[in-house]
């Protein structure tokens, strides 16, 4: 499903010409997916590396968050993180914290929302998505 929607982002990113580059949205601008048109106007498509933000809520405000952070940057790394995680909280309300993890993956093969699920089954966590997806410049 993401895979999709990044492969149709970029092909109508690619359709545009540089002066009307300034009207892409941001999912556009997110794109990890680049099409390059060669000298032979054969089209290549160039899979990027990405930085996913996976959002994990826990299931109460009693929950301790450290082991949640410690499990899901596992589920990260088995799952073909490239380089160095980050693992954060985030306030949401009443007292709730949501747990972050940034990681990075090459978008190619790549499964996020499958990545997210297996973070949602880590003990005492109610609910895994993935939040974000940012191009990794570099």
């Amino acid at each position: 499903m993401i895979k999709a929607r990044l492969l149709s982002s970029a092909q109508a990113a690619a359709n545009m010409r540089l002066p009307e580059a300034h009207m892409l949205d941001r999912t556009q601008l997110n794109i990890l997916v680049q099409i390059v048109n060669l000298p032979d106007q054969t089209e290549v498509i160039k899979i990027a590396k990405a930085i996913i933000t996976f959002k994990l809520m826990p299931e109460s405000v009693e929950v301790d968050l450290g082991p949640v952070k410690e499990k899901a940057l596992e589920v990260a790394k088995e799952a073909g993180s490239i380089g160095e995680m980050q693992a954060k909280e985030e306030p949401v309300a009443f007292g709730l914290k949501a747990v972050l993890v940034l990681a990075m993956y090459e978008v190619e093969g790549a499964d996020f929302d499958n990545i997210a699920a297996k973070m949602g089954e880590i003990e005492h966590v109610q609910s895994a998505e993935v939040a974000k997806m940012d191009l990794a410049l570099g």
